[in-house]
Formats: C-alpha cells, structure tokens, sequence
C-alpha cells in the first residue's frame, strides 16, 4: 500500500501540470509565460516521476526523477530572471548552476549505463541534494536582492510574498526528502506555484490579497463537505456496500443543497473577518444600486452615488462627468474632496476617452506600467500614455469607471484613495463599474424621461398656440386693418404725429403676428419631408436670399463648399431655415463690418460606439462672440439677447437639425467672433456609394479635429397636419 508522500507527488504532479497548461493557453502569451510553464512541467516530471517509481518499485522511474530535478535550479533561475526584468542583474552563480547541470546529467547517464551503483551511493545522493537545493534556495535569494533594490513600496510588499513563500516551499520540499520524510512539501509545491501563476496575470497586489481570502473560503468549504461526507460515511462497514453508496447519494444531495447559501454565508464571513473595509464597501454599494434603481431625475441620482462613496470611507475624492449634448466634452456633475477639472475637452482628450469605452477601466497603476514597459521608445502610444495621465491628475483620480449606455460613453466615474497608491482591488473596482451601469441606467431613463416631458410640453404648447392664433390674431388683424386704412387719412394730415403713431401700430401688429407664428413654429410637431438632396444647393439659395437682406453689403460673404459630398436625407425647406437664421444670426453679430464664411466638408465620427460619417456645413462670423455666460442659454426658448428678438430662433433649429438626427455645435470668443457647425448624418449606403467612386473617403483639413460626437438618444420624430397660421418671420438668437 502507498504512503501518502507518493500520492502527494502525484497530486502535485497533475495540479502542476494544469497550473504550467493554464498559463501556457492564456493570451496574449509572452516569454515569461513559456518560462514558468517550463519550470512548472518540470516540477510536475519530476513528481510525475517519484510517483511511478515508489507505486512500480522501478528504478529506471527513480532514474528519471533524479534526471528531471537537474534542471530544477536553471528553469527557476532562467524564469525569476525574465519576471523581474533586466534591471534586476543575471541571478547568482548562473554559470555554476548550468556547469553543475551538466555535470551531474553525465553523471546519471554513466550511472544508468556503466556503474549503476553511482547514483545509489549515500554521498552521491547527498551531493546532488546539496546541488537542487542550493540552486533552489539561490533563485529565492535572487528574489530577496531584487526586494531590497526595489524602491516600490508595492513592489516590495509583492516579493516579500514571494521570498516568504519560496523559503517555506523550498525548506518543505528539503524536509520531504530527508530519512524522516513528510507529504507537506509537494503541498506547498501546489500553493506556491499557483501563487506564481496568479502574479504573473494580476499585477495589482490587493487582487494578490483578495487570492488569500478565497483560498481561506476553499479550503473551509473543502473542510465543511469532507466533515459532511466524513459523518455520514464512517459508520459503513467494509461489507455494507449499498449502505455506503446510499449515504453517499444522500451525502451529495444535501451538499448540492446548502452548496450555494454556505458559500455565501462562509464568503461573507471571512470578508467580514479578513477585509472588513472591503465588505462594507460592498454592503453600501449594493443598498446604492438598490436605491439608483428607484430613480429617474439624473441630477437626483449624483449625490446620493457621491454620499455612498464618501460614507464607505474607501474613497477620499470621486467625480461624475457626463457628456455634453453635442459630444464635444465631459462636464462635472458633482464631485467629493478638491474640485477636480470642471471639463474636459473630448477632442483633446481622444485617445483617454476612447481607451475608456473600450477598456471600461483606466487605471493610473496601468498606465504606469505601460509607460514603464515601453520607456526607451518614443512613439505616438507613449505620448497618448503620458497624455491620459496627465487627464487623469486632471481628474484627481486614480481609477476611472465608464458610464456606458447602448455602447456609447454617456459619462465616467472617477475614484481616488489619497492615503494608498495601490487602493482597489480588481473585485472592488467590478463593484464600482456595476454603480457606474446603475448610473448609466439612470441617466438613459431620465433622458427618456426629459424627453416625454418634452413632448408632453409641446403638446400643451401646441394647444396653447392654437388658442393664441386665434384669440390675438383676429383683433391683431382688425388693429392692423384700421390703422391701415387711417394711414392715408395721416399722411394727407398736418400732423406728422398721427403718421408717426399710425406707422408704429402696423410695426408693432407685424412684430407681434411674427412672434406668435414664431411661436408656433417651436410648438407644432415635426412635419418635414425628408428626401435626398444635395447640401450645398440649400447653401447655395440660402446665400442668395441672404445678400437680399438690409446691411448684407457691408459684410464680405465668402463660400468654400466641398463639390461632390454625398446626398443627406433632409427636408430643404426646413434646412434653408436653419441656414438662414444662422447666417442671419452672424449677420446681425456685425453692426459695422466683418466676414461670414460659410463651408462645408465631411466629418468621420462617432455613433453608439460605431464610426459614422457626418456632412458639416459651418457658419464663422468676425462679429463680437458670445459671453460665455450666455453659450449655455443660447438653445433655451425665449432667451435672447437681441432688442427686439424672440429667442426662439436657435431652439427651432436646434429641434429641426435634432430631427433630422443631426446636432448644432457652438463654438465662441468674445471679440473673436463664432462658429456655428450644423452637424448631419449620412447615411451608409449614401456613404458606402461616395467611398467607392472616391476610391476612399478624401483626406480631412490639416486643421480639422474630429471630435467624438455622442448624441444621448435618436430624436423622436412627429408628424401632423401642416398648421394653416404663416410661418412668418425671421429666427432670432
């Protein structure tokens, strides 16, 4: 019968070859990887091995143990050379540990074939314990020298880990093969090598703590199904096989039963004992997905994610941000500790946004460690690494978690531990990536939610301007008929007051019937007819009407229209609105003189996480800008910052481009001018057509920037009966 010293080679044997396959299959697979699958292969031959020899009593088994425990010292040496890197030096007496190799290969072969008693001699035996050991023992010194040259404090704690473990594997597997012997060394074979395995995969060392945690919860799993198979199967006798295999069925089925509530209940247990701030962190993470679940108002959501995190004591700053209406930037929306970075531009910052949707984590660790990789190379990567760190100190964070809704980046979760470097575990940071999907929930039902409030709004308004066309109009029409009809009574008058007065009642008849048709031209549903059509014919007419308008000659107007762009599907009397209240708007931006340019071009882009093509058609003025107080006010009924204006000019433009799928986006200086940018999609077969008779999609500007255009959710389109009031009137900003 085996002791169990043998059957422990063999466990050790089969788990090692599993932990070497596993790595060995991981991707992408590096040389280090290949390394230690060679160094764990070869301890599991060489268990492999011992095993077979003490089951078959064979020699030529004993043999080959000894054949495969040569190489122990040169595979561990060669692997711990390539994991610490080459600014850790070759390790100790390399040359002699492959010399020694050698020498005792040709030993065991002239043994074998020439004197077999050779290696069965006590003081071979004990030179070549001496040798294996030595050189086992040297590459776990290799480790120490690397810890004390290491100035990371992380990095430190990490070897010491692994110089710990490795003496206590080492002096276990020396004790097993001492005249005493024991089974506790290939034990600790297994632990350590899997230990290796787990550092070669996870380079953050709480994840390294998080590993010992489970391993408590296994092992006392392990412990409570063995006691319940222990229990019930003890009192068998050795004759009684029904009755064993009967309470082996009922042995199974109970812990099929409790299996899942123990694990639970023993997980949260030892979290509760190990890593108590961990699992109260998880506690108040799960009551705050509970809570965000029974929100809607976005603005509602943010301080009570924001009051969790800084209850949970794990966070010392934390920021939302979400993404503008246009897609051009990140804004704050509400921030613990110092005020980070109040926005952050998505064309500035293109390589860190687009790392974050794709990756769904940005973390300062990792980039560090990329920077570190590639530090001798000056590439446009290691400029975009060092350029999403310099964001992320923007941020002040260390860790950055997308909000991320149908593929889109609505927004990002920004966390920071000052009084750590190395702060959040891998679980921890799944913890706040599910907060940052609660969030994206959230944000995407109250943006719903706006928008049927919003239609729910123009319902009333439409009802509201139904009335108002009808009860200010009639009498609206009767003052201004009467005053017409006096006028000729006025000007036959001495009196050139009447005539004044008189003249004043139709102005103001005329201003107020063009505010209430404005009016309803912001309440009445979308009623287009979208069809294909070329961008810049409308450009073209909207040009001609405009140098028609009182003060067009003493601007300078000037096109740059790019010929042959690919059709849009739109509605031309509804653009020849826009672009004419654009333009308008430029115009009446510059009481003295100035230059309206007017282009068009194609812009690539982004849509729901797709690149997507845009037709651009842009209105610059030299005029006197736009205060910044006032950018974010400029779409918002009634605001105007004109005498005479309505402010509902840019809201109807902004609806009619919305509905069109498009987007407006404004940029400005005062005393610099601005630039209005109508943003159109087009479609992809339209695009596809344009690509193949271009041979490709032409070159962009030189000074052209794609921004990463994210529109929150696709407009909703309406349609009605025309409404028989005029149109009438000019739109005003």
């Amino acid at each position: 019968m085996l002791s169990t010293q043998p059957l422990s080679a063999l466990v050790a044997a089969i788990v090692g070859l599993a932990i070497g396959g596993s790595v060995l299959l991981r991707e992408p697979r590096r040389g280090v990887h290949v390394l230690f699958a060679t160094f764990t292969f070869n301890i599991a031959l060489r268990n492999l091995f011992s095993f077979l020899a003490a089951g078959l009593e064979s020699d030529f088994f004993n043999w080959a143990a000894m054949l495969a425990a040569v190489s122990l010292p040169a595979t561990a040496q060669r692997f711990f050379q390539r994991f610490l890197g080459d600014e850790a030096g070759p390790p100790p007496l390399l040359r002699s540990t492959v010399v020694g190799a050698g020498l005792f290969y040709l030993a065991l072969c002239f043994g074998r074939f020439v004197d077999t008693s050779l290696y069965h001699s006590t003081w071979f035996n004990f030179a070549f314990a001496i040798y294996v050991f030595a050189g086992l023992y040297l590459s776990v010194y290799y480790l120490y020298r690397r810890y004390r040259a290491t100035p990371s404090r992380v990095e430190k704690i990490r070897l010491l880990y692994l110089v710990v473990g490795g003496v206590a594997t080492v002096t276990a597997a020396l004790l097993d093969v001492a005249p005493s012997g024991s089974s506790f060394g290939n034990i600790f074979i297994i632990i350590y090598l899997y230990f290796l395995s787990q550092t070669l995969v996870r380079y953050r060392l709480l994840d390294l703590n998080e590993l010992l945690g489970r391993m408590v919860v296994l092992a006392t799993l392990v412990l409570i199904v063995t006691l319940i198979y222990g229990v019930l199967v003890k009192w068998v006798g050795p004759d009684q096989h029904g009755l064993f295999f009967f309470n082996a069925l009922i042995a199974s089925t109970a812990i099929l039963i409790v299996y899942d509530p123990l694990r639970s209940r023993v997980e949260g247990a030892v979290n509760k004992w190990m890593f108590q701030e961990k699992y109260e962190l998880t506690r108040r993470i799960d009551n705050l997905r509970a809570d965000l679940m029974n929100i809607i108002d976005v603005r509602e959501s943010v301080p009570r994610v924001m009051a969790a995190l800084e209850d949970s004591r794990r966070v010392t700053h934390a920021s939302a941000y979400f993404v503008d209406p246009d897609g051009s930037g990140y804004e704050l929306a509400g921030h613990i500790g110092p005020r980070p970075e109040a926005r952050l531009d998505a064309v500035a910052n293109r390589a860190f946004f687009e790392r974050l949707r794709r990756a769904g984590v940005v973390s300062i660790e990792g980039l560090e460690r990329e920077i570190a990789a590639g530090k001798n190379q000056q590439t446009e990567e290691k400029q975009n690494l060092l350029l999403m760190s310099r964001a992320l100190e923007l941020l002040n964070g260390s860790v950055v978690v997308a909000i991320v809704g149908e593929e889109q980046l609505l927004g990002m979760l920004v966390l920071r531990d000052e009084r750590l470097r190395e702060a959040y575990s891998s679980d921890e940071i799944d913890l706040f990536r599910g907060v940052a999907a609660s969030i994206g929930v959230t944000l995407q039902n109250s943006q719903v939610y706006e928008r049927m409030k919003e239609r729910d709004r123009l319902a009333a308004l439409g009802q509201m301007a139904a009335g108002l066309a009808h009860e200010i109009r009639n009498p609206l029409g009767s003052i201004k008929g009467a005053a017409q009809l006096l006028q000729p009574i006025g000007q036959q008058s001495s009196d050139s007051t009447t005539k004044e007065f008189l003249d004043i009642i139709v102005e103001e008849a005329n201003r107020l019937n063009k505010i209430v048709s404005q009016f309803l031209d912001y309440a009445r549903p979308y009623r287009g007819d979208p069809s294909p059509l070329d961008v810049n014919d409308v450009v073209k007419k909207t040009l001609q009407l405009l140098e028609k308008e009182e003060g067009a000659s003493r601007i300078e107007i000037s096109s740059n229209l790019v010929e042959g762009l690919p059709p849009v599907r739109a509605d031309p009397e509804q653009l020849r609105q826009v672009f004419l209240n654009l333009s308008l708007n430029a115009l009446q931006a510059m009481p003295q003189t100035g230059k309206l340019q007017v282009s068009t071009s194609l812009r690539r882009s982004t849509r729901r996480g797709a690149t997507a093509a845009f037709l651009e058609v842009r209105f610059r003025d030299t005029g006197v800008g736009i205060p910044p107080g006032d950018l974010r006010n400029l779409f918002i009924p009634f605001f105007t910052t004109k005498d005479k204006g309505t402010g509902l000019g840019l809201p109807i433009s902004q609806r009619i481009i919305e509905n069109h799928g498009g987007t407006i986006e404004v940029r400005s200086q005062p005393g610099a001018g601005a630039s209005f940018t109508v943003l159109l999609p087009i479609e992809a077969d339209a695009f596809a057509s344009y690509a193949e008779s271009k041979k490709g999609p032409p070159p962009l500007p030189a000074d052209r920037r794609t921004p990463v255009l994210l529109p929150s959710l696709e407009p909703v389109r309406k349609d009605s009966a025309k409404d028989p009031l005029p149109a009438g009137g000019r739109a005003s900003r």
